[in-house]
């Protein structure tokens, strides 16, 4: 098995209900073609960079999980048909994934504060800057 890492973004305006509907679809996707789903970890509205399908905010989820290569054309189809969802990618991970022997990971949701991605940067004073040393 291999250790893939899905993301995808649905649109932002669904109930409880349907946001628990697409994740038991995509589970249901993983679990039927003989894949472990290792951590779902729903990240929240975020507000787009651009519009996407006329949305300007869209719903962020996070869903790791381990299977054969197989599958992958099978769960991006099932997203492509959803008209849920706005975008997705999948990335591979580890080429050799047992779940078993790795166990599974926290599920952890990311606090706005701290967005992967995203550098602060605050401007430095002239004073703080130090200079090298030139050697001659």
């Amino acid at each position: 098995m291999r250790k893939y890492e899905n993301f995808f973004m649905v649109q932002p305006d669904l109930s409880e209900d349907a946001l628990g509907a697409v994740a038991g679809k995509f589970r249901g996707v993983v679990e039927s073609n003989g894949g472990t789903v290792v951590s779902y970890v729903p990240w929240g509205k975020k507000k787009l960079a651009y519009p996407v399908k006329k949305h300007d905010y869209g719903y962020y989820i996070l869903m790791k999980f381990a299977a054969g290569p197989e599958l992958i054309a099978e769960l991006e189809r099932n997203m492509r048909l959803d008209e849920r969802v706005l975008k997705f990618i999948t990335v591979k991970l580890d080429d050799d994934y047992s779940p078993e022997q790795n166990g599974t990971e926290a599920d952890v949701v990311p606090s706005d504060e701290a967005q992967p991605g995203l550098a602060v940067r605050e401007d430095e004073d002239e004073d703080d800057v130090e200079l090298e040393d030139e050697e001659a």
